[in-house]
């Protein structure tokens, strides 16, 4: 058997490559055409953020926002395979500490690599002064950051501004000057105020004084967060401190790092923190804490001095 040669003249080759990327660009086409969504994240455990138990159910993105949650028979121009794995919301880190940091690297990849899409950094304060604020918060927005993210004013802040390490009430006009300064705070962007009660000078608030700086919050929808006075055999007691705080001031409260760090009470205390947090939950109040997701915890000398002297 022998092999036969032939030659299409050059015409008729021009005409065929021609046909060729014609149906080419039809099929490209046809296919975008018949994506409906932009990402299509199939087989996943889907968490809706409102802490209920996983289900198994594809999930649908198109220009930027899920359009749909279930058995999604559309097709994406991208799809992912996510069985074996979790699918959920952007986690929110109410206690982070990224602030001073985010204008070096706005990429925040540490937050974003695990799912962290939103901040909400300090508890010892804003890393710059409170007449800087509105400057700084603008210096981020301009340089771009890959998170959506927020900052608290410190209470101490004011406190110390006025006061300086003096352990004791404000006068009725010291404390004026203290809610002056929150005032200018949440005007500037502050999410609210925070305490870390546990280390000097923010040891000094009396709790009356710090319902009438979130009072002052309360104006603009800000909440309370709160490194509570104690974690020890205290704890109870501390978080009942925090909850009255956002009640009579009319806001939020966050407890930063809720942890029983005292051991003969471990077993019994979260136990009582829990029935104070859902008592509170039951009158209209909104109380919510978060853990480390660690076993350990770090401390500073500096907290037991205010006890000692």
């Amino acid at each position: 058997m022998r092999a036969v040669s032939f030659q299409l003249p050059a015409t008729s080759l021009r005409v065929l490559a021609a046909c060729v990327l014609f149906a080419f660009r039809v099929f490209a086409s046809a296919s975008a055409q018949t994506a409906e969504y932009d990402i299509v994240v199939r087989n996943g455990r889907v968490f809706d953020g409102g802490g209920n138990p996983w289900i198994r159910a594809d999930v649908a993105i198109k220009n930027g926002r899920v359009a749909r949650i279930g058995l999604i028979p559309g097709k994406g121009a991208k799809e992912i395979d996510a069985a074996g794995r979790y699918v959920s919301p952007g986690w929110i880190d109410m206690m982070d500490q990224s602030a001073s940091v985010l204008t070096r690297n706005g990429l925040a990849e540490n937050k974003v690599m695990m799912g962290v899409t939103t901040a909400l950094s300090g508890e010892g304060g804003f890393p710059v002064p409170l007449a800087k604020a509105s400057e700084w918060y603008a210096g981020l927005e301009k340089s771009g950051i890959s998170l959506n993210f927020g900052d608290y004013y410190s209470a101490t802040d004011a406190r110390r501004a006025v006061l300086g390490m003096q352990d004791r009430a404000p006068t009725p006009a010291e404390l004026e000057r203290m809610k002056a300064m929150v005032d200018s705070a949440m005007r500037a962007g502050a999410f609210g105020i925070t305490t870390a009660l546990i280390y000097p000078p923010s040891s000094f608030h009396r709790t009356e004084e710090l319902i009438d700086l979130a009072k002052v919050a309360s104006k603009y929808g800000g909440f309370y967060a709160s490194h509570i006075r104690g974690e020890g055999k205290e704890l109870v007691q501390s978080v009942a401190e925090a909850i009255r705080i956002g009640e009579e001031g009319g806001v939020p409260v966050e407890v930063y790092h809720l942890k029983a760090a005292y051991q003969p009470g471990w077993g019994t205390l979260m136990g009582e923190v829990g029935t104070l947090v859902d008592a509170a939950r039951g009158r209209g109040g909104d109380v919510a804490g978060d853990l480390y997701a660690y076993a350990h915890e770090g401390i500073v000398a500096s907290s037991p001095v205010p006890p000692a002297v």
